[in-house]
């Protein structure tokens, strides 16, 4: 079980089969990951993150700290997002803020669709989350699979519990690219590196293994 350090009490919630000393993880990942210091969001958002795990059935550590590592880098900022919300594409405060991102890429030729845009039910689907979902079929797919109506309500996926299933059920089972979870993690491979093919191509994928390495020794903890 996990226990969970909450302001500065612990609550005892039992989100999978091992254990984890929470102090020990919490003090590992303060120390080497976030500069000495934690906020309140940071902790909430780990363990709504551990709850998706459980959810769906994720008892991997490797796994688990490999989803942790992605989240981190794909949407915490210890100044545009101290808290480790779920982000609106380009770190925008706003809908239209996110639009006017999209559209700048678009402008520019990075993208070659601009699907921020918004569509005849007047939603933009430019990336929401943890990790970003874009497109309105991505919405739709992801929003069935959760049973959460991500495609009338898309806003729905910068909730932290929603958020989280996004980003475990999309890791797991290959929503995001076709890659999934255990292609790199198994029982013959360990892969933090590759495993970036998850999400996005091999960008960033020597840092976020960084990160993954940092996740799991506090996991094994």
């Amino acid at each position: 079980m996990y226990y969970i350090k909450i302001g500065q009490h612990f609550t005892l919630d039992g989100i999978t089969e091992f254990n984890m000393n929470s102090k020990l993880f919490f003090d590992h990942i303060r120390a080497n990951l976030f500069g000495g210091k934690l906020t309140q969001g940071v902790v909430d958002t780990i363990q709504s993150i551990l709850i998706a795990c459980k959810k769906y059935e994720i008892t991997d550590l490797r796994q688990i700290a490999y989803i942790l590592a992605t989240a981190k880098h794909e949407s915490y900022h210890p100044r545009l997002n101290p808290e480790w919300l779920p982000v609106r594409e380009g770190w925008g405060s706003t809908n239209q803020s996110a639009i006017n991102e999209v559209t700048a890429m678009f402008k520019a030729g990075k993208i070659s669709k601009n699907y921020a845009l918004p569509q005849p039910n007047g939603q933009s689907y430019y990336g929401r989350g943890f990790v970003q979902i874009t497109h309105p079929g991505n919405y739709a797919t992801m929003g069935k699979r959760i049973g959460v109506d991500l495609y009338n309500y898309p806003d729905k996926a910068l909730q932290r519990p929603i958020a989280s299933d996004i980003i475990v059920v999309g890791m797991k089972e290959g929503i995001f690219t076709r890659k999934k979870l255990s292609d790199y993690f198994n029982s013959v491979i360990t892969d933090p590196v590759n495993a970036r093919r998850i999400i996005n191509g091999l960008d960033k994928a020597s840092l976020i293994k960084d990160y993954y390495n940092i996740f799991l020794t506090a996991l094994s903890k």
